[in-house]
């Protein structure tokens, strides 16, 4: 009776496992498109996303001693200044700040990836699990989101920190490891300050099962966060905290759109968690797949009700999801969990091909086809004698205008008073800029501002970047 009964859990392991490489065939060949045209838009000289311009300013001030003014005028800095340090010396060797982030943002991504499949291995799934996880990342991510491959630190930021649990998830866990760990995480959050779920998850799950291991975490990172800030003060002064506490506008009712927006893509996700607590409590992978699920989840849904804020504070949500269905298919050892698993980013894909020829602009191949005319978009602006106002600072970045007015971070200020609109209106009424783009249908100008540049300014052409007007 036993050996039939061994070979028939061999034989229905050995199905599981083809069902499995089946699946994670599947997602990556639907992902294959995406990752080839991110790759091609990586050199063109066409705007991928508002940011990347922003980044690329602050990539060159963090080299010429200009990056947290005192006081600034209309140009500021609201990150930390790890990445534009990483990124500023990428663009001097490649040419390109903007290009350089993008290449660094696709390495970031690939080995968030690949740190994903690490970690699981590391926590008990077998290569095809942690294989079909790392591919569940990439897709996901690629479906729900339009920030792999822009200039961005986030996935940068991301990779660095998360690197930290190849120290921290396995035994033992020596004094050695654990600073390492919260140097990286450390690392990670001067290059992007809202990565602050994986710290707590960490703590609190080492609290639980490992309690020396969780005050050493604690007391290393609050030794290396004491470090960096002070560090941060005596090279840029006040400017830097002022830089960091930019006011920003909050809506809870934004915050709870954008969780019925999550909360329809995590239904397999938040199931497959649920039984795994119940069926194994005393399982500390599951424990810890439950803590940083939980809090990522929650803190990039309490961070979205921002103004400004994106999809990418969720991205470490849907890593620590990913990891939990590598366990889940572990744990649970169901051929059917894996193509649930694989519905959101199929499904997401399908609607994307749908939607391509309703919004054109969707597209990466839209991205390709815009770069000739926004070229002839650059050479304009470079054209006209003096400074320029972009909302789209990538277009005023390539036709080397000087840094001048962040549209987004002033009309934070102004909407929480800490900032006047009549200082921009009298430079627009005085004809202060040579030209002057704002986002067609969606400018972030104020009405104030708006009317200045009716009054004084002609639109001059209407093209890829939007409108261009001149005095």
């Amino acid at each position: 009776m036993i050996a039939p009964t061994i070979r028939h859990q061999t034989s229905a392991r050995g199905r599981g496992d083809r069902v499995l490489a089946g699946v994670t065939s599947i997602v990556a060949m639907a992902s294959l498109p995406a990752i080839v045209g991110i790759v091609r838009t990586i050199p063109l000289r066409v705007s991928l996303d508002a940011n990347e311009g922003w980044n690329a300013y602050q990539a060159v001030a963090a080299f010429s001693g200009d990056l947290y003014p005192h006081a600034p005028r209309f140009f500021f800095n609201n990150y930390p200044p790890l990445s534009f340090y990483l990124t500023g010396l990428a663009g001097r060797w490649i040419g390109d700040p903007i290009v350089a982030g993008r290449f660094i943002a696709c390495c970031a991504f690939a080995a968030l990836a690949v740190i994903l499949g690490l970690v699981a291995r590391r926590i008990r799934c077998s290569a095809g699990e942690a294989t079909f996880a790392a591919t569940l990342f990439v897709a996901t991510t690629l479906s729900t989101s339009h920030y792999v491959g822009i200039n961005d630190p986030q996935f940068l930021g991301q990779a660095i920190a998360t690197a930290s649990l190849l120290l921290v998830v396995p035994e033992p866990r020596t004094l050695r490891r654990l600073w390492l760990a919260a140097a990286l995480i450390s690392a990670g959050i001067f290059i992007k300050h809202n990565l602050i779920a994986l710290p707590i998850a960490c703590v609190v799950w080492l609290g639980m099962h490992d309690r020396l291991s969780a005050r050493r975490l604690a007391a290393t990172g609050a030794v290396f966060a004491v470090a960096g800030l002070s560090l941060c003060w005596w090279m840029y002064g006040a400017g830097f905290f002022e830089g960091l506490a930019t006011p920003r506008g909050y809506s809870f009712g934004v915050s709870a759109r954008a969780f019925v927006r999550w909360i329809v893509r995590v239904p397999v996700f938040l199931t497959a968690l649920v039984v795994l607590v119940r069926r194994f409590p005393r399982d500390r992978d599951v424990a810890f797949c439950a803590w940083y699920a939980g809090i990522a989840s929650l803190a990039g849904l309490v961070f979205l009700g921002g103004d400004g804020v994106d999809w990418n504070v969720m991205f470490e949500s849907n890593w620590a999801w990913c990891l939990t269905a590598a366990v889940a298919l572990n744990r649970l050892r169901r051929s059917m969990l894996a193509v649930a698993f694989a519905l959101l980013p199929l499904v997401a894909s399908a609607l994307a091909v749908y939607r391509a020829p309703l919004d054109p602009a969707s597209s990466l191949a839209s991205r390709m086809a815009r770069a000739p005319a926004f070229e002839a978009d650059i050479a304009f602006v470079a054209s006209r004698r003096g400074s320029a106002l972009c909302e789209d600072l990538a277009l005023c970045f390539w036709a080397g205008k000087p840094a001048e007015v962040d549209v987004v971070n002033l009309a934070q200020h102004v909407k929480r008073g800490t900032r006047s609109p009549g200082e921009l209106v009298h430079l627009i009424d005085a004809r202060h800029f040579g030209v002057v783009q704002v986002n067609a249908g969606h400018s972030l100008l104020d009405n104030a501002a708006g009317d200045a540049l009716q009054r004084s300014y002609v639109l001059a052409r209407q093209s890829q970047a939007g409108m261009l007007f001149v005095p």
